[in-house]
């Protein structure tokens, strides 16, 4: 599982197909416009964008892949891309390797 929060932390997908990369830098670009470019991920406002395998246990506080519903659906060849709204103003946003 690799945890994006914010434009810093994306070095860490630079291994991605460019089409994936596009689409998470700009869900982090909206995640920092909106809530800060500065903010805790973990405790803060906002949300963070996840990578991750289909079948990879995520282990994010007060979610769960499996039961919490999401808003919005895309494939994103080689990912899915599911965002999900949790609680009032936490954006989780997860690409999953198909």
């Amino acid at each position: 599982m690799i945890k994006i929060g914010t434009k810093k932390d994306l070095y860490k997908i630079s291994h991605l197909p460019m089409n994936v990369r596009t689409a998470i830098c700009e869900d982090v670009q909206i995640l920092d416009e909106y809530y800060g470019e500065n903010r805790n991920i973990d405790t803060d406002m906002g949300g963070f964008v996840v990578i991750c395998d289909s079948n990879e246990e995520l282990n994010i506080c007060n979610f769960n892949k499996n039961t919490d519903i999401f808003e919005v659906f895309q494939e994103i060849c080689p990912y899915t891309r599911k965002h999900y709204i949790s609680g009032t103003e936490r954006n989780i946003i997860i690409y999953e390797r198909m």
